[in-house]
């Protein structure tokens, strides 16, 4: 692209001198505004028309937040045709200027590097004779934080992740800040994955902000709070009696923020330990029942973290010719359960 506009610039910089035309032309100049810290350089050219070795290229660097009477440039600098072309040249405190062609057309490059200071800052470059040349500096305002999405968990990570607000090139990378690992993260993706703490009662907070090329940023517009945990009680556990087998079936606990749960462990009545059943599956089959017997079946759900509430219900065997359907009580038996995850999304205001 920059190859092009060159050859472009030579190409109507041949035609200028030819047609004996006066202009001055200019290249690189954007309406956008700049990120700081990232160099930009621009082009000015033209020749005056008279066919004689007389040119004078100037730049001037202007305030445009100074009064519209006071039109004296903050610093100048100019450039006689036929001058060395090897020598740069600073104006003021941020622009180097360098004369690349002294030549008709001539050709001078302008550079800096955006800082605040320069802001509504305004380019002059024109041949002397010519219209001259503005070119506006207009530095790009702080990246406005990403909204944060609802926390999602696998079975061992925990996966934070954010909508950007704006699709500025100023920006440099996201920093999420996690309190419960007690560093922050940079990264240039929109998700984050976390490994999750093995102990229970681990508080996360979370935040995200976007960081430009210098390094600003607004405060976050909210963070996420939780205290991740083992599952809650499963739900809608109900026993079917069909024949001599016994059926079992149950639901996901209710969501809360907490690690997936990884799998179930059944609890007959007429078994000495726990029987594992991975995940996502939800039922279990107790064959060969025996009459006039009371079952009581409990399951509880296992995540990374730990192994949650057993819900249990009971049902009475009462003969096995005329098959039935009972459930005789349905309850949750209370364990050691500190901090079940609760996810709080605080807005500042």
């Amino acid at each position: 692209m920059k190859k092009a506009a060159f050859c472009l610039l030579v190409l109507l910089c041949l035609l200028l001198s030819v047609n004996g035309t006066s202009m001055t032309l200019f290249v690189g100049c954007t309406s956008s505004p700049l990120c700081l810290s990232e160099p930009v350089s621009y082009m000015c050219s033209g020749e005056n028309g008279a066919g004689l070795d007389d040119d004078v290229l100037r730049w001037g660097i202007r305030d445009s937040s100074r009064s519209s009477n006071d039109n004296i440039p903050n610093g100048t600098t100019a450039y006689v045709e036929r001058t060395d072309v090897s020598t740069p040249r600073i104006i003021g405190t941020y622009f180097e200027t360098i004369l690349t062609s002294s030549a008709d057309p001539m050709r001078s490059n302008i550079s800096f590097s955006p800082v605040l200071a320069i802001n509504n800052y305004t380019i002059l470059c024109d041949i002397i004779g010519t219209t001259p040349f503005g070119c506006s500096i207009i530095i790009a305002d702080v990246l406005a934080a990403p909204v944060s999405s609802d926390i999602k968990f696998t079975s061992d990570t925990l996966v934070f992740s954010w909508t950007p607000q704006s699709t500025s090139p100023c920006l440099s990378h996201y920093s999420v800040n996690v309190t419960s690992i007690e560093y922050t993260i940079n990264t240039t993706n929109t998700s984050l994955s976390l490994p999750v703490h093995l102990t229970n009662d681990t508080e996360y907070s979370i935040s995200v902000v976007a960081v430009d090329t210098a390094g600003r940023y607004m405060d976050p517009t909210s963070k996420i709070i939780f205290i991740a945990d083992v599952p809650g009680p499963v739900t809608d556990l109900v026993i079917n009696w069909t024949g001599f087998d016994i059926y079992v079936t149950w639901n996901y606990p209710p969501y809360f923020v907490s690690p997936y749960v990884s799998s179930y462990i059944v609890y007959p009545s007429d078994h000495y330990t726990g029987i594992t059943i991975p995940a996502p599956t939800t039922t279990y089959n107790i064959p060969d029942v025996t009459v006039r017997s009371v079952y009581t079946v409990g399951v509880a759900a296992v995540n990374a973290l730990g192994t949650g509430p057993t819900a249990s219900a009971t049902i009475s065997i009462i003969c096995t010719f005329v098959p039935t359907r009972s459930i005789t009580s349905f309850s949750v038996t209370p364990t050691v359960v500190t901090n079940r995850g609760k996810l709080m999304v605080l807005k500042s205001t």
